[in-house]
Formats: C-alpha cells, sequence, structure tokens
C-alpha cells in the first residue's frame, strides 16, 4: 500500500514539474516576444494581451527545443533545492528523464 502512495506521489511530483516546465517555456516566449516589439520601437502596453500571447505562441514553435531545455535546466535546479518538497530530491531529473 505504501507503494501505491508512493508511485502517486511520484507521479503527482513529475506533472508539477512538467508543469513548471511548460510555464516557464510560455513566460519565456512572452518576455522575448515583448523584447523583440521594443527593438523594433513599439510600445509593448500599446497591445493587448491577446495579442502579446499569439505572437509569444510563434515564438514559442518557432524556438521550441532552445526555451524548453532552458526551462527544463531552470526545473531542475529548482528540484535539487527542494521547491518541490523534500521527495522531489529523489526524483530523478526531468533532464535524465526525457533521455530515457
Amino acid at each position: 500500500m505504501a507503494e501505491a502512495t508512493n508511485s502517486v506521489h511520484l507521479a503527482k511530483l513529475r506533472a508539477s514539474m512538467a508543469h513548471a516546465t511548460i510555464v516557464l517555456a510560455r513566460l519565456s516566449a512572452i518576455k522575448a516576444t515583448k523584447r523583440r516589439l521594443q527593438a523594433q520601437g513599439l510600445k509593448v502596453n500599446h497591445f493587448s494581451r491577446r495579442d502579446l500571447v499569439t505572437r509569444a505562441e510563434a515564438y514559442l514553435q518557432d524556438h521550441r527545443d532552445e526555451l524548453f531545455a532552458e526551462a527544463r535546466e531552470e526545473v531542475e535546479r529548482w528540484r535539487a533545492s527542494g521547491f518541490f518538497g523534500k521527495r522531489g530530491g529523489n526524483l530523478t531529473s526531468l533532464t535524465q528523464n526525457r533521455k530515457a
């Protein structure tokens, strides 16, 4: 019974880490989109949230591998520092799980 509880906990932990990776990649895409607009001399606050997100999604598609790699590294640092709780330290990293 304890192993079943452990398995459920590890599955939830992996899901949390995967969700954190997705969120970080999207946030990076939004930041990069804002920087691009500013570099073009445009005011970010003149764009609707919807427009920014649409542009960020396109940026994410074009730079998917790079953004997700950076996000996985950040989530791995969080895991190593204990952000996901004491059992998170026993979990093999997301990067290792993806390669396997």
